[in-house]
């Protein structure tokens, strides 16, 4: 009976992590990145925006890894020209996650402090 329960939980909180996150589009990364301190490789990437447009999740496709979830807010952006990307911050180290953009949606600036300073910024998405 406690097997069945659990279960039960583990297959309902499954079935409400999937139906929370239905807008979802992909993204490919060319290069390495950092994000919460935590080397990334370049590849196909998942980018999630739950039901309430509150927050935005980057997923790493074929990979079992943690996913990153931070909140999002309106962005100056053209709504006439929504788009789903990733900004970096390129610096002598490598590169860091800034944004994440989805449609008129856009996370705050996740490199607020920079350990090294930027040389520029670059993107990928749409």
């Amino acid at each position: 009976m406690l097997m069945s329960f659990r279960n039960l939980v583990l297959s309902s909180a499954a079935l409400c992590a999937t139906a929370a996150f239905a807008e979802q589009r992909r993204v490919e990364v060319p290069f390495a990145f950092v994000a919460r301190n935590h080397v990334y490789q370049a590849g196909a990437y998942a980018i999630s925006l739950d039901d309430t447009k509150s927050f935005v999740t980057l997923r790493e496709i074929g990979n079992t890894s943690q996913p990153l979830t931070w909140l999002v807010r309106p962005g100056d952006t053209d709504p006439s020209h929504p788009k789903v990307s990733l900004t970096f911050d390129v610096t002598q180290s490598g590169n860091v996650l800034k944004t994440i953009q989805y449609q008129t949606l856009v996370t705050p600036n996740l490199n607020k402090k920079p350990k090294h300073g930027v040389e520029s910024t670059t993107s990928v998405g749409e």
